[in-house]
């Protein structure tokens, strides 16, 4: 384990400066990708030092200007984080942090019956964190909206749903997106900002032409551990991006239902299987 994380922690990378490209997503998968081959690596015999995270040449003192050893110290797998407080799934193909808005966004439009024409501004308000990563004010394509709360928060006034349809250069483009986009104003709020950075607090102020003012906020997003998205939630999510890549719906929905109980199979070949057929 100690030789693997050594391997690795030579290869981790990263940096916010490009979310909103297409090197954003290769961070995560690259990221996945070294940990593998670290691991392979050092099942082979493969050398490097036990010490690459502690020592004062190394990943921590590097990355982070040095550590603490008790926030350290018998914490690998203590929790398991998959376990507890346990993972994280997106409903909407955008940057995690736009998603307590996003989730609170839906709910106050389904509650005020709000209409797109009858909104005069939205202020979004967040820790000074969140800013930071959301750093697309005026996005010009889909890989800039999703990292702009202020798309995620016009498209989801326009058009009620912030799917991979809405994620598109032609959606971001529209004369309509964009002019809603500079009616939602983001920024750092102090209510939020002493929530904590342990919470994504957002906070929600929609002021209408008529005068109404309707404020809410969300600490965490839908799909989060504190606010899970249920089975068949996870499965429509499935079955859209399925439908995005145009993929057989058959085989789609015959994904979803073995899903659904597979610890019962006998071989993991049936669905894999599947998942070979859905995209023929």
């Amino acid at each position: 384990m100690r030789r693997a994380l050594s391997i690795a922690g030579s290869q981790s990378a990263g940096l916010r400066e490009n979310f909103g490209t297409m090197t954003k997503p290769f961070h995560a998968g690259r990221a996945s990708e070294s940990g593998v081959v670290a691991a392979e690596f050092a099942a082979l015999g493969w050398t490097a030092t036990d010490i690459i995270l502690e020592a004062p040449r190394g990943f921590f003192q590097a990355a982070g200007g040095g550590f603490e050893d008790d926030f350290i110290r018998d914490k690998l797998g203590h929790p398991w984080t998959f376990a507890s407080p346990g993972v994280s799934i997106k409903p909407h193909p955008s940057g995690s942090l736009t998603h307590p808005g996003m989730t609170e966004m839906l709910r106050l439009i389904k509650a005020h019956h709000i209409v797109a024409n009858d909104v005069v501004s939205v202020k979004v308000g967040t820790n000074h964190n969140m800013p930071n990563a959301l750093i697309h004010h005026q996005p010009q394509n889909e890989l800039q909206a999703k990292f702009s709360m202020e798309f995620c928060m016009a498209i989801l006034l326009l058009e009620g749903r912030g799917g991979l349809s809405e994620f598109t250069d032609e959606v971001v483009l529209r004369a309509d997106v964009q002019e809603m986009i500079q009616r939602v104003h983001f920024g750092v709020d102090d209510e939020a900002e002493q929530a904590g950075f342990h919470k994504m607090t957002t906070i929600i102020t929609i002021t209408l032409k008529n005068g109404q003012v309707i404020r809410g906020s969300a600490d965490f997003g839908r799909g989060s551990p504190a606010m899970p998205m249920s089975y068949d939630e996870v499965a429509n999510k499935f079955l859209e991006n399925c439908a995005y890549a145009h993929f057989s719906l058959a085989s789609s929905k015959k994904i979803v239902s073995v899903v659904q109980s597979i610890e019962q199979l006998t071989s993991i070949r049936e669905l894999t299987a599947l998942l070979s057929t859905a995209s023929a």
